[in-house]
């Protein structure tokens, strides 16, 4: 949820409850000031019919006939005296229908007797005006609380506005670019130091990838033409006739190795180029065309390796890719499928307009399946691969937004690439 709905969705919950809390401590609140009214009223009537009794010595209910807002009820000595108010539904002497009193009870002697005598007050009209005033209340409540909702509402837009900005910028960011944020000042405070901060990290992040990519480039440079140099002078000892056996074992030792670290640096070199982002061109790249040509490349060594190729089309699978990437990873996908193939194997491989699968056959897997995409990572840790190839795999999946997977099953490999 965005920041400026869950703001909205807090003041509105907020106000919700407050416009409950207002609305019925107001009715509360009015319907006592409404009865202590009608109890003062009540209080001045009974003082009424006292004088009125004291003076005459006698009660006459002509005096008060409507509604019959007085009643005496004559009533034996009592212990205590009683003045209490209550409320009581009355008939309507005209349509039969039940009204609602606030009747004051007391004792009072009339005459002789003592008598029980209530008088009542109809509240027909507080209860109408208690409502009304309710309502009214409540419809100004409502438009003064949708009002400063939607004031708030478009005052946080405008607050916020330069935070989204400042947002908006950071998405659009790239550091291959090697340029910092250019970001505006800000009148208020705290964005203004969010700003700064920001100018400040990535104009540090972008020095950093400026440096670690010249860093890369200048090593792998300088790695490679020392290696170029020496696999050069070995080879040239290899073709030397007089060179003893236990030394020339020694040279093979030396110029495999050199092989393999050139290998390596290569390698290194390519995943540090997509981690920072030096391979942004794209292309729509025909996978079956790719891997017909690979698979042409490729057959002298299957014929070596005594490998049985199986190839198969349903469709033809396009992906938007950099080219140089998209050669990487179907070769190191071709070479894995080699490398760790056995003799006589097989190589089945399936192309339709939605996957690229290739199944090789080969030993039990010995590794955790998960791990197999990281780094350094080899099926038989004796063999001379360099544990890198399915690490690119993924990282060039991962960088096309393509998904990998791999599965085992009745001593065969299965690779899976799919477009997410």
């Amino acid at each position: 949820m965005k920041l400026l709905g869950r703001t909205s969705l807090f003041y509105a919950a907020f106000s919700l409850v407050t416009y409950v809390v207002i609305a019925g401590s107001f009715y509360v609140l009015v319907e006592r000031m409404i009865y202590r009214e009608v109890e003062d009223r009540l209080k001045v009537e009974r003082r009424d019919f006292e004088h009125f009794v004291r003076t005459h010595g006698i009660w006459e209910e002509s005096c008060y006939f409507v509604e019959d807002k007085i009643s005496l009820v004559s009533v034996s000595d009592t212990l205590k005296p009683l003045a209490e108010f209550k409320d009581t539904l009355m008939d309507n002497r005209y349509n039969r229908q039940l009204i609602p009193f606030r009747e004051h009870t007391f004792y009072s002697a009339v005459g002789q007797g003592l008598y029980k005598v209530s008088i009542r007050k109809s509240l027909i009209e507080s209860k109408s005006l208690l409502k009304s005033i309710t309502v009214t209340l409540l419809i100004t409540l409502s438009i003064g609380l949708l009002v400063l909702y939607l004031f708030q509402r478009r005052f946080s837009k405008v607050l916020w506005r330069p935070f989204y900005n400042t947002l908006a910028k950071a998405k659009a960011f790239d550091v291959s670019t090697g340029s910092a944020l250019d970001l505006t000042a800000e009148p208020i405070y705290e964005f203004n130091e969010l700003n700064s901060e920001l100018e400040k990290m990535t104009e540090k992040i972008s020095q950093d990838y400026r440096n670690l990519k010249e860093f890369t480039e200048n090593a792998s440079h300088e790695i490679q033409t020392p290696l170029a140099l020496i696999n050069s002078r070995v080879e040239e000892l290899i073709q030397e006739t007089n060179v003893a056996p236990k030394q020339m074992s020694w040279i093979q030792d030396i110029h495999e190795s050199t092989l393999r670290l050139s290998r390596l640096n290569h390698a290194l070199l390519l995943l540090s180029k997509i981690d920072n982002g030096q391979f942004y061109e794209r292309e729509p790249i025909n996978v079956n065309a790719l891997i017909r040509s690979k698979l042409s490349a490729l057959e002298e060594i299957f014929n070596l390796k005594g490998l049985t190729v199986s190839y198969k089309e349903e469709g033809t699978l396009v992906l938007p890719m950099n080219g140089i990437l998209a050669d990487a990873l179907f070769t190191n996908l071709l070479n894995n499928s080699v490398k760790h193939n056995v003799r006589p194997g097989t190589i089945d491989i399936f192309i339709d307009d939605r996957k690229f699968v290739i199944r090789n056959s080969g030993d039990t897997l010995n590794e955790n399946p998960e791990v197999l995409f990281e780094r350094f990572r080899k099926h038989n840790q004796s063999s001379n691969s360099l544990g890198l190839g399915l690490a690119i795999v993924k990282k060039i999946s991962d960088v096309h937004r393509l998904k990998i997977s791999y599965t085992y099953s009745d001593r065969f490999h299965t690779f899976k690439l799919t477009p997410l």
